[in-house]
């Protein structure tokens, strides 16, 4: 069991849903993820206006293979010594991820979340659409191991705008302008924690020590990529230390910022956005699990077709009948014809981006392998360090560090070995 996270670069954030509202904006993807969850209360004064929108707790897939519950720092080398131990989720068998997936009831019970959650640890997820704003769903996402404590949770996203209002224009900071967030500009990324996350979500961090502050460049650059205009990104790993029940504590913040415009107009953006904490140490004691966990949420390409379909209509002026629970429900089933034709492009542009996002990952990621998944046809990064990995007929996955185990001796299906991917 020992030196198994031979080396790793904590974790790295990705993202499968439009990064930003309007313009020339393809949707940011960078590896397999999507990285919203509920909205926050903004950045600034005032508060976000959701009047209207439909919120829609994701419900567990009673289909969902592995049941209700299985159960980043770029540049920094992590190393497990002799007195490691074993990963949290490990077993006498290894290690095994089953993957877990929520459905969204308002999008007509498409399953909207995937993720692999290690077995014993638990999950949870929720849709929440907010078809007022241009960043139209936010999706909920915890993965915890109750035995440890860690956590990993995607943060709440938002797109900002702001300008000099001029004379008669009652635009309070933090209201709904156009769909965005009326703030201005806040490049320190401390004070973006502080301001926006802090308040709600972050709140154990408010008298949290931040000792590390990384840049991800490869992030930003995807970000820029993806925005595809001129703008200025970066991205962060950002870890405080801070004592919870008496006991240290430790938690990385992960998110990228885009600024696009002039002075006089500046539209701002805020994505890849998670947050892991755990016990002091357990973090980089488990980079590769956590990072498991991180590279494999996704949206499903029904799920975010019927997002793109959204925002189509949200571009048509079709808002007001949006934020109405039941018309809401009767347009994504009136344009189902043109939900299948988006869900096809999405599964076209996720197969045609394949190995791009496999090699991201690799490169932001830590203690992670990518793996060739004969079983669901695609590409799985699983923790280094294991002597063989596994998938099995159910989409399971096992790491075995036992030489010469063959996991079909436990009568949980057929299980094939995978083979790394270069």
């Amino acid at each position: 069991m020992n030196g198994r996270i031979a080396s790793a670069v904590a974790v790295g954030c990705v993202s499968l849903l439009a990064a930003c509202g309007g313009g020339n904006v393809q949707g940011v993807g960078l590896g397999r993820l999507a990285t919203s969850t509920t909205l926050s209360a903004p950045v600034g004064a005032g508060s976000v206006d959701t009047t209207g929108a439909n919120s829609s707790d994701a419900t567990v897939d009673p289909t969902a293979r592995g049941g209700p519950s299985g159960a980043v720092d770029t540049g920094t080398t992590v190393t497990t010594g002799a007195g490691g131990g074993a990963p949290a989720g490990a077993t006498a068998n290894g290690i095994r991820f089953q993957l877990q997936t929520f459905v969204d009831p308002a999008a007509n019970g498409v399953t909207a979340i995937k993720v692999l959650v290690p077995q014993g640890w638990q999950a949870s997820g929720s849709v929440r659409w907010l078809p007022l704003w241009s960043r139209l769903a936010s999706l909920q996402t915890e993965v915890a191991d109750p035995s440890t404590g860690i956590s990993i949770d995607w943060l709440a996203l938002q797109d900002f705008i702001w300008f000099p209002a001029p004379a008669g224009l009652n635009a309070p900071v933090g209201g709904n302008y156009q769909g965005k967030a009326y703030v201005p500009p806040i490049t320190d990324p401390s004070e973006f924690v502080r301001q926006f996350w802090m308040p709600n979500a972050l709140s154990d961090l408010q008298n949290a020590q931040l000792v590390s502050t990384v840049e991800v460049p490869a992030v930003a650059q995807e970000f820029l990529t993806q925005f595809a205009g001129p703008g200025q990104a970066h991205a962060y790993r950002m870890r405080y230390t801070y004592l919870r029940n008496g006991q240290p504590w430790e938690r990385d913040v992960s998110f990228a910022l885009l600024f696009s415009g002039s002075a006089n107009l500046t539209s701002w953006y805020v994505n890849f956005a998670h947050t892991e904490t755990a016990p002091q140490g357990q973090l980089d004691r488990d980079a590769g699990v956590i990072s498991t966990i991180v590279a494999s949420r996704s949206t499903t390409p029904a799920w975010e077709a019927n997002y793109r379909l959204v925002g189509e209509l949200f571009r048509k002026g079709l808002q007001q009948q949006l934020a109405n629970d039941v018309a809401f429900g009767q347009l994504l089933t009136q344009y189902r014809a043109e939900s299948a034709r988006l869900q096809a492009q999405v599964t076209a542009e996720r197969q045609a981006s394949e190995d791009h996002r496999a090699q991201l990952e690799r490169q932001i990621l830590g203690g992670v392998q990518t793996y060739s998944d004969p079983v669901n046809s695609e590409l799985v990064e699983l923790p280094v360090g294991w002597k063989t990995y596994w998938v099995n007929d159910k989409g399971e996955y096992l790491a075995v560090d036992q030489p010469g185990y063959d996991p079909n001796t436990l009568n949980d299906g057929t299980w094939q070995q995978l083979q790394p991917r270069d």
